[in-house]
């Protein structure tokens, strides 16, 4: 079963390279179907993602491109929720800068080669990376 998830998943990231987004959706609508677990369907959703946020100027009017990477991004959310990370889509400008300004002051002083030296261990939080990437 698992190769054939990676082997659909490969499948599908390579028509999205190709841009044949329509095989890329119906082939991550089989692996959702077929799926035995959540963890199973993520590089699938993450794959689905990519493919809805790519705008294509000349093939797309601008609503309907909107349309498609507020889909992908919806996508995202859902995923993430999923995982036990919830993210407000309410958030206004200052309410964004107040957190920025927080998380700045909290590294005020730090040394980035040692936050970037620490590894991170736990598969959640890399998965969770991963799709944030």
């Amino acid at each position: 079963h698992r190769l054939w998830i990676s082997l659909f998943v490969s499948y599908a990231e390579t028509e999205y390279c190709n841009g044949n987004f329509e095989n890329v959706r119906n082939t991550v609508s089989s692996i959702i179907v077929h799926a035995k677990s959540f963890s199973d369907k993520i590089p699938a959703y993450k794959t689905l993602c990519n493919c809805d946020s790519m705008l294509l100027p000349r093939t797309l009017n601008v609503g309907s491109g909107r349309r498609k990477y507020n889909n992908a991004a919806q996508i995202g959310l859902d995923v993430l929720r999923q995982l036990g990370e919830h993210f407000s889509t309410d958030q206004s400008t200052l309410s964004v800068m107040a957190e920025f300004s927080k998380t700045k002051t909290l590294l005020l002083g730090k040394d980035v080669d040692i936050l970037m030296s620490k590894v991170m261990n736990d598969k959640k939080i890399l998965v969770i990376m991963d799709l944030l990437e």
